[in-house]
């Protein structure tokens, strides 16, 4: 059990790449028809990362703690808050459709997942499609864990299998065409309109498009053109770099390949997370991605999307919680506390200029950010290291990424 704990500490601090997913066939699929067809204007939303965890399975204590605040930001203490407030506003905005982009739970538990799914019923009671894929944190892990006191307790976590089951109602069960290489799906929203649900977190290549699902992605979009269908494309990693520190095990391996089919196919679209920055992107031949930040991480926003036969229109809105100062101030300290380890004899004016730079990174709101050169030279010659992470953040200029307008078209 000791060797256990150790595993469980050294790899919960990372962005792991363990998710494993089976094959599986579903009855009842729908059958697509031949046909030209355009759509109604629609509005979805789209969240990701929510590292949901269910209320028995922490007390809060000094271990769930530590664990949390050694970690990335995420405002753990508030999540049954920020969850609950986000179902609700979300029922209230009543958009066509609910995407969810994976991580949908802190560490993978059973329970967690269990609990989640129910609070999403609530969504789809309510008359609102929700459309789940899992990410790297959803399956099969070996960090599912309840948390008391100073210690912890290993708890079980979901394969595949049981992942399409819990949330069944949530895509799965109404899908057109299913992966059986995967938990990648294609639904239905609308006559005209279909949604990618990709999965690549497979158990034979972790975060890597495999053949077998590259083939079925190739034969959708075949179908989807054929009956004159638009596609929107999701996923849980990215399509595109957003950073060009954040490639290996953030961008889907052997994903370019799958860019050129999307664009070869007209997908407008993909909608992604996983690197917990909003940020938005474009290929050189016109697709756009749209990656929203972790509900769970201050700002706590998601994005809204307005759709059209002609043209895509995308915001973010923010959850409305009683805690939501709180919880920009614990991303905001521990940004602090991450520039005073890596820069021990800097003063308090560069540690704010750095947590202020992250505050708006990560919120996807650069163009609110004035660049001190001459802190920023400061920080280089401390540490080439944390310079060079800044020039990253920066190079793509100070644009506001929680909003854009993209035209759709066959």
């Amino acid at each position: 059990m000791r060797n256990r704990k150790r595993n469980f500490f050294s790899s919960i601090m990372t962005v792991p790449i363990m998710l494993l997913a089976a094959s599986f066939l579903f009855p009842g699929q729908k059958q697509a028809q031949a046909q030209d067809r355009s759509f109604v204007p629609l509005t979805l939303a789209a969240a990701t990362d929510l590292h949901y965890i269910a209320p028995e399975l922490t007390d809060g204590g000094e271990c769930f703690t530590r664990l949390v605040e050694n970690a990335d930001g995420k405002a753990m203490a508030y999540c049954e808050e920020i969850t609950d407030a986000f179902i609700s506003q979300v029922t209230g905005e009543k958009p066509d459709a609910l995407i969810l982009t994976g991580d949908l739970t802190f560490n993978g538990a059973k329970a967690s997942h269990e609990a989640l799914a129910a609070k999403l019923s609530f969504i789809e009671n309510a008359g609102i499609p929700v459309l789940v894929i899992p990410g790297n944190h959803d399956l099969n892990s070996t960090m599912a864990a309840s948390f008391q006191g100073r210690s912890y307790t290993l708890v079980d976590s979901v394969d595949a299998g049981q992942f399409a089951e819990i949330y069944g109602d949530f895509g799965y069960r109404e899908a057109l065409a299913h992966d059986k290489a995967s938990l990648s799906y294609v639904y239905e929203l609308s006559p005209g309109l279909r949604i990618l649900m990709l999965d690549v977190n497979t158990k034979e290549a972790p975060g890597t498009l495999t053949d077998d699902t590259f083939r079925w992605v190739r034969q959708q979009l075949k179908a989807a053109r054929q009956a004159g269908d638009l596609v929107l494309a999701a996923s849980h990693q990215t399509l595109l770099t957003h950073n060009r520190l954040f490639s290996d095990g953030y961008v889907i391996g052997k994903g370019s390949r799958l860019l050129e089919l999307y664009e070869e196919y007209g997908v407008f679209c993909n909608l992604s997370g996983h690197i917990h920055i909003q940020h938005i992107a474009q290929s050189q031949k016109g697709l756009t991605e749209f990656v929203t930040s972790s509900l769970i991480t201050s700002p706590c926003q998601y994005g809204i999307l307005k759709v059209d036969p002609n043209e895509l229109d995308y915001h973010t809105e923010r959850i409305s919680f009683f805690h939501a100062a709180e919880a920009e101030q614990f991303f905001r300290d521990t940004a602090w506390r991450m520039a005073s380890q890596l820069l021990p004899d800097a003063d308090d004016e560069l540690y704010s200029h750095f947590t202020n730079l992250s505050v708006a990174y990560f919120s996807g709101r650069l163009d609110t950010h004035l660049k001190d050169e001459a802190l920023f030279k400061d920080i280089c010659a401390r540490d080439p290291f944390i310079g060079f992470y800044l020039q990253s953040i920066l190079e793509d200029g100070f644009q506001d990424h929680t909003q854009r307008k993209v035209t759709v078209g066959h």
